[in-house]
């Protein structure tokens, strides 16, 4: 009888403590998500941030680790607010600059759709704003996350490794960013970047979506310019890139 009643003990023991470290560590999500919403808001001035929200920086890698996603989602709207107030200051650090590149392109592979897509969101923002730029180590990047191999006969989405599948949207967002990133120009690299990105208009879902999507915006931001933009593409290019743009069964 003792000896049931001691086991009993122990159960009990135990479901409390995992449920109590359960309950602490949503406090703490929550918590996290609250101070960086915070912070994102308080970033939002004319003046440059006070040097103690900087003490900051360090914990953002540790709740990039977090279990969960809503924590993550919300390190990169406080990223944006953060470097844009504050430019100069971060671009006069190669480690810094280095830091939060690798973050975002980390972050661009997240398990979660909605940290992905934001990632992206992100990307194309610092890109547009010059901190982060994109060289050939970046396309080369993408484009190789691109080319994750699917598996023969696995044509839908829930029929693919969750893995590849990410790491293949992963790429394609990564394109995407950086084609949104000059909505007003063609620079050298763009015309490549689309093309790549024509490849993956028959992908799975999220991926078919993506490409639609950055397609419908280049076509929308690129249209009052357009003969100054076409001479930019090769005529291969451009027959292919003529026919995304006007077929409308691409934007169904």
């Amino acid at each position: 009888m003792c000896r049931r009643f001691r086991t009993l003990i122990v159960v009990h023991e135990s479901w409390w403590w995992c449920f109590f470290f359960r309950l602490m560590s949503n406090v703490l999500i929550f918590l996290s998500s609250t101070v960086m919403k915070w912070l994102t808001g308080s970033g939002r001035c004319l003046l440059s941030t006070f040097p103690e929200q900087f003490y900051f920086l360090p914990l953002i890698c540790k709740v990039v680790a977090c279990g969960s996603w809503h924590a993550r989602y919300t390190v990169l709207p406080f990223i944006q607010t953060l470097i844009f107030y504050n430019l100069f200051i971060f671009l006069a650090s190669e480690s810094a600059v280095a830091a939060l590149r690798q973050l975002v392109l980390q972050l661009l592979q997240d398990e979660q759709l909605e940290v992905r897509e934001m990632a992206a969101t992100t990307l194309g923002g610092l890109l547009q704003c010059g901190f982060l730029h994109m060289d050939q180590a970046m396309q080369e990047h993408f484009e190789w996350l691109c080319q994750t191999h699917f598996p023969p006969r696995c044509r839908r989405a829930n029929n693919i490794p969750f893995v590849d599948l990410v790491r293949r949207h992963a790429g394609v967002l990564g394109l995407s960013a950086c084609v949104l990133s000059s909505p007003y120009d063609v620079p050298t690299w763009m015309p490549q970047l689309l093309m790549d990105l024509s490849q993956h208009l028959n992908d799975p879902q999220p991926i078919e979506m993506t490409v639609k999507k950055t397609l419908t915006n280049f076509r929308r931001t690129h249209h009052d310019n357009w003969q100054e933009h076409k001479q930019r593409f090769t005529d291969d290019q451009l027959v292919i890139l003529t026919d995304l743009l006007v077929s409308p069964s691409y934007y169904a």
